[in-house]
């Protein structure tokens, strides 16, 4: 049988040190040199429109809160930053090769990525279209092709980067590492869903309802670590995450942690309880469609 994808971090140097050191290196790159380069091109772009020093403030926060490419390119720079500190802690800390967070291979299986992609897709699509049957008005038109097509040039490039750095990070670095302690599949999920989440409370859309919106990140976040610790590789959640994200500029909603000048806007989001309850169908309906109705796999994570 194939290597178990917890076992992989047996691989090269894997000192509890390493770990807490690769993940400082890392939220370092993220959130210090990847905010740097934020600002400096935000500061540029402000710049250039030859606006004086006491105009700035003013027109950074109306930036930032207006969807535009501006703003979606300038979310999307850490993530650069964020990629290149997993990827220099993976090979010179650890000393393995980097892709084998992806599978004990070291290789992409693409198939298996797009497979996870179009089907998280067309189901988001599925009740998106149920959701505009239901509240026809509740949508609102916004489509301009000029802008919008050079955003999606940008989404298909950005966005990816944004989710895989997520998911290398989160269900790659993180969720190998905690199985050098433990191979308790709900232990697993429920730290890893914990994780993700924290750092997603502070997005915008959390205000509708901090509890609810918290609830619905952690489940995202075990969820895509079932994924990964059930297929034994990391690709679903990457088809996954990066379908979910760039689907957000066809349809979204004006409080989104990432404004962009997508096609349609929700007016009214309506209440998070029954958006955690949609997400939770949507997750079963998945699982069920990728690893089959009535047929079972079996879930070991000791494989070897």
């Amino acid at each position: 049988m194939s290597q178990s994808y917890l076992d992989i971090a047996r691989q090269g140097k894997n000192n509890w040190w390493r770990y807490l050191l690769g993940t400082i290196l890392i939220v370092f790159f993220f959130l210090i040199v990847g905010s740097i380069a934020s600002v400096f091109l935000l500061f540029t772009l402000l710049l250039s429109q030859g606006l004086s020093s006491s105009e700035l403030t003013v027109q950074i926060e109306e930036l930032l809160k207006t969807p535009s490419i501006e703003v979606y390119v300038i979310n999307h720079i850490p993530f650069i930053f964020f990629l290149l500190g997993i990827y220099w802690s993976v090979r010179l800390l650890h000393q393995r090769r980097f892709l084998t967070l992806v599978g004990a291979d070291a290789k992409i299986r693409w198939q298996r990525f797009f497979q996870g992609f179009g089907v998280w897709f067309l189901i988001y699509l599925f009740f998106s279209i149920i959701g505009y049957l239901l509240q026809p008005d509740n949508l609102e038109f916004a489509f301009k092709p000029d802008q919008w097509f050079v955003l999606l040039a940008f989404a298909v490039i950005l966005t990816p980067i944004q989710t895989s750095t997520e998911e290398l990070f989160f269900r790659g670095y993180i969720l190998q590492g905690l199985g050098l302690i433990t191979k308790q599949p709900l232990i697993l999920m429920i730290i890893n869903g914990i994780l993700f989440m924290l750092p997603h409370l502070g997005n915008p859309e959390v205000e509708r309802g901090p509890l609810w919106l918290a609830l619905t990140y952690f489940a995202f976040g075990v969820f895509l670590s079932l994924l990964t610790l059930k297929d034994n590789r990391l690709e679903l959640a990457l088809g996954v995450h990066a379908a979910n994200n760039l689907f957000h500029i066809f349809i979204t909603t004006k409080d989104s942690a990432i404004p962009a000048p997508a096609i349609w806007f929700i007016k009214e989001v309506g209440a998070p309880q029954w958006g955690l309850l949609w997400f939770l169908v949507e997750c079963v309906l998945f699982y069920l469609i990728i690893f089959g109705f009535g047929r079972t796999k079996r879930f070991d994570i000791n494989a070897k």
